[in-house]
This record gives C-alpha cells, sequence and structure tokens, in this order.
C-alpha cells in the first residue's frame, strides 16, 4: 500500500471516527491544570442511553471503554460515544500551568518610614492579607504579611515578616529643646540587636545626657544595616524664671563673646552676681541685672581658667529665693 492510499484512509478513518452527527456539549472546551496533577475526563449529557462505548484519542494514544480518562499529558483529547446506533463526539483541550517558584524572604527595612515588598512579576494574581491585589505593595507597619499567588489556579502562598530598623534620635526631629531645669534631658537611640553605638561625646550607651546646647550626633554599625549617622540639634531654654547662664567666654576685644553675663527671662526684686577665682578671691561683683564681667579685675586681665561664679535672685512676682552656683570658663 502506498503513502497515498494510506493518507486517504486515514483521514476516511478519522472522518467517520470522529465527525458523527451533531456535536454535543459533553466536554468543557478548554481545562487547566497543575503541571505534576492529573485531569480526569469524563463526557457527560442528559441525552446519552443506555450502556455507551467510550474511544477517547489522546495526544499520543487511543483509549477504548474509559468511561474516565485520566489525561497526564498537554494537548487536544477526542471523546467518541456510542450509545444505541448513535454517536456523539466532543473534544477538550488539557492545558497544564506550571506553579509559580517564588520565595519572598523576610525583609529588614533601614532608615526608612515605608518599604516595598513582593515582586514585579505581572504574570500571576495576587491576595495579600491585606486585601490588595498588586504585585508588590508598601507597608509602613512590621510584621506578618502573607500573600498567595496564583497562576490560573495554581497557587502557593507566602510568608514575609517586615522588620524596620532605624538608627536615629526617635520622635525629636532635627531639633529638640529642653528647659534648663529638666532633669531627663536624654536623647535615645533603639538600635538593632548587636549594633555598636557612639556619640560624638565619645559614650557607647543607648542614652545620653546632653548638657549644653550644640548638635549631637549618633553613628550606629551594625551587619545588616551597615553605618547609619543622625543628628539632632539641641537648644535649652528658661522655663519658670530660669537663668541662662554660657559656660565659657572670650575676652580678646574681637566683638564676640567678650562678656560674661547671665540671660534673665523674669524679674526680680532682688539681683546679686559673685565671680571668684579658684583660690576665693572675688574678681567681680554687681547687683545690677545689666551687669556684665570683661575678664577684668581692677582692670588688669584676668588669666585663662575656670571661675566660680554664684547667683542669687528674688522673684519679683512671688518672692521666690533661688542661689545658683557653677563655673564659666574664661579663654582667649
Amino acid at each position: 500500500m502506498n503513502c497515498k492510499l494510506k493518507k486517504i484512509i486515514t483521514y476516511l478513518f478519522l472522518f467517520f471516527c470522529f465527525a458523527g452527527k451533531a456535536q454535543v456539549n459533553l466536554l468543557p472546551d478548554t481545562i487547566g491544570i497543575c503541571r505534576g496533577d492529573t485531569a480526569f475526563l469524563e463526557g457527560k449529557s442528559n441525552s446519552i442511553g443506555k450502556n455507551p462505548f467510550y474511544h477517547w484519542r489522546t495526544p499520543t494514544a487511543i483509549k477504548d471503554n474509559y468511561k474516565i480518562l485520566p489525561a497526564r499529558e498537554e494537548g487536544k483529547y477526542y471523546l467518541r460515544i456510542n450509545s444505541n446506533n448513535t454517536i456523539y463526539t466532543d473534544s477538550v483541550y488539557v492545558k497544564y500551568y506550571e506553579r509559580p517558584k517564588l520565595k519572598l524572604n523576610d525583609t529588614l527595612i533601614c532608615n526608612s518610614n515605608s518599604a516595598l515588598i513582593g515582586i514585579k512579576n505581572t504574570a500571576y494574581t495576587y491576595l495579600w492579607n491585606t486585601d490588595e491585589t498588586t504585585p508588590r505593595i508598601r507597608v509602613e507597619t512590621a510584621g506578618k504579611y502573607t500573600v498567595k499567588i496564583n497562576n490560573h489556579g495554581c497557587a502557593i502562598t507566602n510568608n514575609i515578616n517586615v522588620s524596620f530598623y532605624k538608627a536615629s534620635v526617635p520622635s525629636f526631629g532635627n531639633e529638640v529643646t529642653f528647659c534648663m531645669s529638666d532633669e531627663n534631658k536624654v536623647l535615645s537611640v533603639k538600635p538593632a540587636a548587636g549594633s555598636k553605638i557612639v556619640w560624638n561625646n565619645g559614650s557607647t550607651a543607648n542614652s545620653i545626657v546632653p548638657h549644653k546646647e550644640g548638635v549631637y550626633w549618633v553613628k550606629t554599625e551594625s551587619k545588616m544595616c551597615g553605618i547609619s549617622v543622625d543628628s539632632v540639634n539641641v537648644k535649652l531654654k528658661a522655663c519658670d524664671c530660669e537663668i541662662l547662664i554660657p559656660n565659657s567666654f572670650t575676652p580678646n576685644e574681637d566683638g564676640k563673646n567678650d562678656y560674661f553675663y547671665p540671660h534673665l527671662t523674669c524679674e526680680y526684686s532682688y539681683y546679686s552676681i559673685t565671680i571668684e577665682d579658684r583660690w576665693d578671691n572675688v574678681v567681680f561683683t554687681s547687683t545690677n541685672v545689666n551687669a556684665k564681667w570683661d575678664g577684668r579685675y581692677k582692670g588688669n586681665l584676668c588669666p585663662d581658667d575656670i571661675y566660680i561664679y554664684r547667683i542669687e535672685t528674688i522673684e519679683k512676682n512671688t518672692g521666690k529665693k533661688v542661689p545658683r552656683t557653677g563655673q564659666i570658663t574664661l579663654f582667649r
């Protein structure tokens, strides 16, 4: 038998086997299934009589007398049912889909208030425990996030633990102001476990107490986030009739910080200031609230050194007596 005749016989066989009479809806047009799973095909119709004979043609073989056929490969499946000398035909395409092979790792966010988590793959559908359906979501709260990633019914579920770490002076912003009388003038950081800390004053503690105005910076170093530096400008103000008293001055007649004097914030019925050297010699004294010391004693320049001031006041409105003592550094 030559090749041409074989082809004609094959076409005739397929025509008579699968053309049949009018097709009925025995099978869906397409079935999607996860690769590695098995689709089970079954031709169903109310018009089929008793004792039907099933004839299947798979992408690679012929199967007879299978009412339910396991489909273990992708492709087109044809079904012919012969019942009471009536032939019914239909077909279905079995499409296999891959399960997403994605692993979302736990995330540590350094020095940020929010983060994007997830992936950029738009071939799948997503459902987060936040009810969002985008591949990536923005989070601002630490915690556990769950996402279901679906590829035409083939789904996996991933959990992501998100942690935020910020090596900074929390809640203060760029500047903080303390009352001079505050006992809890504290700057603190909350570094990740195992981090190294150093402040500009050399401290390696989590918290420091600023004793004077200025910029304070802190540097933290961790294996996860590397090195981070943050700073805050500390200002001190007199509260409740406090007196702002400098701790140094430079009487070198350059027009800058040439005088030592306290900054008064209230009215006083009595005011007295006395300055002594380290040998208890009085080098300056006055009861004038506007008095300023120019760093001289009896017209002569006082040496660079540390001097002791004593200030006594009586508040005009309350009659409250407040003594103050401290050190002032003179240097040129």
